[in-house]
């Protein structure tokens, strides 16, 4: 088994965890072979869990989050760790249907990866194998749209 394989099994596990009545979201941050955090999607810490999805039944895009009160797993892995850790690390992330446990190709939204850029993650890995890397003038960009692991 490959190390992006196995980090991308524990994002999954990690995943499980989410309460979110959509889709399960699990991102793990690891730098030199050590997971410095992990984050699921779901409410603020304290808050009750969702027990009706905003999403479901209407015809709002996916990337309308407004009204969605869930902390993304991406958020939650990246508040959970030091920036100093983060700088040169990769994220992991990846995700599951409630209910029938079948994986999704993951990819985080515009805020989360607006984050990510600003946190100091080297790359994210999903299903698909790295999808954004940091070039030589230290900007993250997709490369990955279609790859496999």
């Amino acid at each position: 088994m490959n190390i992006d394989k196995y980090y991308l099994d524990i994002a999954t596990t990690v995943a499980a965890r989410s309460s979110c009545l959509k889709k399960h979201y699990g991102a793990v941050v690891v730098k030199n072979n050590e997971i410095i955090s992990t984050g699921y999607n779901g409410p603020p810490r304290g808050e009750a869990h969702c027990d009706h999805c905003t999403k479901f039944g209407n015809d709002k895009d996916i990337k309308e989050y407004g009204s969605c009160p869930a902390v993304h797993a991406e958020q939650n892995a990246i508040i959970s760790a030091a920036r100093r850790d983060m700088i040169g690390s990769t994220l992991y992330l990846a995700g599951i249907v409630p209910n029938t446990g079948e994986c999704i190709i993951a990819e985080p939204c515009e805020i989360c990866l607006r984050l990510i850029k600003n946190s100091g993650i080297d790359r994210v890995v999903n299903a698909d194998g790295t999808l954004f890397q940091r070039d030589d003038a230290g900007i993250l960009r997709r490369v990955n749209k279609w790859g496999t692991l």
